[in-house]
């Protein structure tokens, strides 16, 4: 066995556990399939460590803003997306998203997907999703999370495909946040513009 067999051979080990009754090929494909992307997680809150967790364990690569936003970004992330990166997400304040897609625009990079999830002053979860990819796909998966919305969401991401144009869906489900949660968070994917 080789480092990469051993490597997708341990993804799909840690996937089965979220994915009781999966199969091992088709867990050991989603392990492969985040490679080359690139996750900011806000260490404050569990749902966006959940998040980046869930893309982690599939070959992403994780950055923590534990450090500050401006530290990762200009140490980390745009170097690594100078260089090819491919994709770059995470789920945050809505804050954090600003300042990325202002700084990403410099590599080239812009929002292609944009989830804001909301606990704000409501029974359940309010859910808006946008975007130019698979929006049913990240509906479908958000709407079965429960308690692990945050990783069906990240698995969503994964499985979406390129939509024909800027979609929208409202979804009304009673999701459980974290009790770390701000109670209002983001979920985004950027791409290269071209």
């Amino acid at each position: 066995m080789n480092r990469r067999e051993f490597l997708g051979l341990s993804s799909a080990a840690a996937l089965a556990v979220l994915y009781p009754g999966a199969n091992a090929t088709a867990l050991a494909g989603l392990a492969r399939s985040a490679k080359g992307m690139l996750v900011v997680a806000d260490h404050r809150y569990s749902d966006s460590l959940i998040f980046a967790r869930a893309l982690g364990i599939r070959g992403a690569g994780i950055f923590s803003m534990k450090a500050g936003l401006a530290d990762v970004w200009f140490d980390e992330l745009a170097p690594r997306l100078a260089a090819g990166g491919r994709k770059l997400t995470g789920l945050t304040l809505e804050s954090e998203l600003f300042v990325l897609e202002r700084l990403a625009e410099s590599c080239g990079m812009r929002s292609r997907y944009v989830g804001r999830h909301d606990w704000r002053a409501r029974s359940g979860s309010q859910h808006v999703l946008r975007g130019s990819i698979g929006i049913d796909q990240v509906a479908q998966a958000l709407a079965g999370g429960a308690e692990l919305w945050a990783a069906t969401t990240a698995d969503g991401l994964m499985t979406a495909t390129a939509g024909p144009s800027w979609q929208e869906r409202k979804v009304s489900v009673d999701l459980a946040r974290a009790t770390d949660s701000p109670r209002f968070l983001v979920s985004w994917m950027m791409t290269p513009s071209s």
